[in-house]
């Protein structure tokens, strides 16, 4: 995305919201895994977010170029450390920023595969949690998010644990920009994901 002759790219502000996630959930006895990782790079304030590749994947291993090889990789990463915590309530959130057409914007919506029931309760969970959020701090807001089965993306097909996907936005869309380049509304996501992992948690142990 492009705004004020800054450019905004997907990946930086994808890993600040996860960082600020990851924090959350442990500040709640959680255990957290960055799988994207970034030595460098921590929890930032700032509106615009230089871009970098000096990501690495769990543990420090270098990212390959080819898309089916990275996703192999991240795959991998994360069914490891599924049969390492085998037995735990395991959860595993892909966070993405979507990017469409300028005038196009978008709720954060979540997909899941269609063959997990868990997977479509846990994805309502984070979502039904967003928009009731929106009621309550925006209530004249409304809000479009929506939960689907989506089988073909790689990261719900191959990986283990249960998996909500989750796209937060229009990278190139003015409003949903600010979505994004205001640190609050990064750490207000973070906080309202944090929450309905809890409520999916909670359920579960009913």
């Amino acid at each position: 995305g492009k705004r004020n002759g800054y450019t905004l790219n997907e990946d930086e502000y994808a890993y600040d919201i996860s960082l600020r996630l990851v924090r959350e959930l442990i500040s709640h006895g959680a255990t957290a895994y960055m799988i994207t990782r970034d030595e460098n790079d921590g929890i930032r304030d700032d509106a615009y977010l230089p871009n970098d590749k000096e990501e690495t994947i769990w543990k420090s291993q270098k990212i390959p170029s080819n898309t089916n090889k990275k996703l192999r990789q991240r795959a991998r990463a994360v069914n490891k450390l599924y049969k390492k915590n085998k037995g735990r309530y395991q959860r595993l959130i892909v966070i993405h920023i979507d990017s469409r057409y300028e005038k196009q914007r978008v709720d954060i919506f979540a997909y899941y595969n269609s063959k997990s029931k868990n997977g479509k309760v846990f994805t309502a969970n984070l979502i039904n949690t967003v928009e009731k959020k929106y009621k309550k701090y925006q209530p004249a807001r409304g809000f479009s998010g929506i939960t689907r089965s989506r089988d073909n993306l790689y990261m719900l097909k191959y990986t283990h644990p249960v998996t909500g996907f989750l796209e937060l936005g229009n990278i190139k869309n003015d409003l949903d920009q600010i979505r994004f380049i205001k640190y609050q509304n990064r750490q207000a996501i973070a906080d309202w994901l944090t929450d309905g992992c809890i409520i999916d948690y909670k359920m579960s142990k009913k």
